[in-house]
């Protein structure tokens, strides 16, 4: 005999084939594309400070909300297999989340500071970490919806070539 969830979680399965939704994780990288502005103006911030200002006005959305806003053919069902994922790779998810969140938050007080004191070297160096460090953030949180702990770095893959 099988459970409701079990039965839930099955029926899910298919109504997921063929979109954007991992049927390992029940969770959708689409839900990243949030991030992915925030990442540029990070990466233009050496090139245009003024961006900091966008920076400052981009707004954190969670999950559901993203996928309510997104107009995605998807989106309900997306929300509807994110309350089906397994605790334990939700709670990594959200985790990551909270990681990035505060990563952006922490970053943008930084740059801030450091365009307050008139040192361009230092906040065009740390503009363009912050840029590569946000990515690979949010490559770990692909990783976990893919069913992985964190992203595999060029030094994994070329391994596997060896």
């Amino acid at each position: 005999m099988t459970d409701d969830n079990t039965t839930d979680r099955d029926a899910l399965l298919v109504r997921i084939e063929g979109t954007n939704i991992d049927p390992r994780s029940f969770l959708s990288t689409d839900y990243f594309n949030h991030f992915n502005t925030v990442i540029m103006l990070f990466g233009m911030v050496p090139d245009d400070p003024a961006l900091l200002d966008e920076i400052d006005q981009w707004v954190y959305i969670d999950y559901v909300q993203h996928f309510q806003e997104s107009g995605l053919d998807f989106a309900q069902l997306a929300i509807e297999a994110y309350a089906q994922a397994l605790p334990k790779t939700r709670d990594a998810f959200e985790k990551k989340i909270g990681e990035i969140r505060t990563f952006v938050e922490m970053s943008r007080l930084g740059l801030r500071q450091l365009i307050g004191g008139g040192d361009t070297e230092k906040l065009n160096h740390m503009a363009l970490r912050v840029s590569r460090d946000l990515q690979q953030l949010v490559d770990d949180g692909s990783a976990i919806v893919h069913g992985r702990d964190t992203a595999l770095d060029q030094g994994a893959i070329d391994s596997l070539f060896d």
